[in-house]
């Protein structure tokens, strides 16, 4: 799930296709616009367009994948607006970035269809609230991953004796044990996202769920006690237990060193769940998951949604037609069930999954009865302020130092301020 928003720029085209496009023109075949080009993800995107189809023999849809990742497809989608000839639906991230078409205009909503589908009843309300705009459903959840889990090597836990952590004390204990016994603890890799991602569990322990949400609306600032404290929790935890040299590898490098037996611990999204097992890592005998301290009883999730955009009549039912089927029970489990991810409903059986997706779908449905479901932050937060939070976090996991730690939270609170005069905050 690769995330990389240009959400001004956006803006920008969308005002000048409200501007120049004519009335919008009814595609020869609706299609479904995604960026699921190759693996996993496609077999899933696949699966669960021609499971639509079935269900909807008289009225099907085609699809087009645009190569590359969201920024690319933006782009093309821009183009389409402009020839005033867009796709049927498209493959969306939530929050701000639905929120970016909405407020352009560009959207349909979708309010008849989540009432048929009961949109309110399956959907947890942490995922309600980032694909609802103004109260109304502009994006119908079809791909959610859990970035909350801590993967282990089963054998070396074995060998040296450790039990899975269940609070920071123990990841600590655990670390050390690990590294005293000649492997390296916490794996984590380089780029904006990763250590941002790792850095939740600790924010969470300290500010807590409502806290997590001011900070998301601009409420709370960088500058606070809580967030500080954060931050040091973060530097005395898994920053102190993170392998050598982690900034300069990929997370599926690092998700080979667990693999190899060289790492003991790997913090990172379900999809490693599908690495792991692609590489003859079984889940459950080779390896196995436990939610990150701070974090049990939740999980912090990111998803994809489809939105439709507004056109002809006929486009607009064919989309419509799709999402209903494709957010049934089985719609969704035709694509989770090959992608390697969580289907949103809360409707799907935990009985599709294999041993590590068992573990999150119960993870997911305990944590949706707790109202304790939240999303990724980074797409909760002005873009340019979600951006820095992940450079500057990734910039204190390498140098967590008091100076750096000062700076983070100097150059943090400015563009906070700065947001918030621009009104760029939004209160999900």
């Amino acid at each position: 799930m690769r995330r990389i928003q240009k959400f001004a720029a956006v803006l920008g085209a969308l005002a000048a296709a409200t501007a120049l496009a004519g009335s919008a023109r009814a595609q020869e075949k609706p299609e479904i616009w995604h960026y699921y080009a190759a693996g996993s993800e496609k077999a899933g995107i696949d699966a669960l367009i021609d499971y639509a189809n079935k269900q909807n023999p008289d009225n099907p849809v085609g699809q087009r994948v645009i190569p590359g990742n969201v920024v690319e497809l933006r782009r093309q989608l821009q183009t389409a607006l402009l020839g005033g000839q867009p796709p049927a639906a498209y493959q969306s991230s939530m929050a701000s970035e639905l929120k970016t078409f909405v407020d352009g205009g560009r959207l349909h909503d979708l309010s008849a269809v989540w009432a048929e589908i009961k949109g309110d009843e399956i959907f947890p309300e942490g995922i309600q609230r980032v694909v609802k705009i103004g109260g109304k459903p502009y994006g119908i959840p079809f791909d959610l991953s859990l970035i909350n889990n801590v993967f282990y090597n089963k054998a070396i836990f074995e060998k040296m004796e450790i039990t899975p952590p269940a609070n920071w004390d123990e990841l600590v204990a655990a670390c050390k044990t690990l590294r005293e016994g000649g492997v390296e603890p916490l794996g984590n890799a380089g780029g904006p996202f990763w250590s941002l991602y790792n850095f939740y569990a600790p924010l969470v322990s300290t500010v807590g769920v409502d806290g997590y949400y001011k900070i998301a609306s601009g409420e709370m600032g960088f500058d606070t006690p809580e967030f500080r404290k954060a931050l040091q929790l973060y530097r005395d935890t898994m920053v102190s237990c993170y392998a050598k040299n982690w900034s300069g590898k990929t997370w599926t490098q690092t998700a080979d060193d667990v693999v190899n037996n060289n790492t003991g611990m790997f913090m990172m999204g379900i999809w490693a769940s599908a690495y792991f097992k692609q590489a003859g890592f079984a889940p459950g005998e080779k390896f196995d998951v436990f939610p990150a301290p701070g974090t049990d009883g939740k999980v912090i999730f990111q998803m994809d949604a489809f939105a439709v955009p507004e056109g002809p009549e006929a486009t607009v039912k064919a989309a419509e037609g799709f999402i209903r089927a494709a957010t049934s029970p089985k719609g969704l489990e035709s694509f989770a069930v090959p992608k390697g991810s969580l289907a949103p409903s809360t409707a799907v059986p935990a009985s599709i999954y294999d041993y590590a997706g068992k573990k999150f779908a119960e993870q997911y449905a305990a944590a949706s009865k707790a109202n304790a479901v939240l999303p990724n932050l980074f797409f909760l937060l002005p873009t340019k302020v979600g951006t820095e939070l992940g450079n500057q976090i990734e910039r204190f996991a390498i140098d967590p130092s008091e100076s750096t730690e000062n700076e983070v939270i100097s150059t943090l609170e400015a563009l906070r301020q700065e947001a918030l005069a621009e009104e760029a905050y939004t209160k999900w």
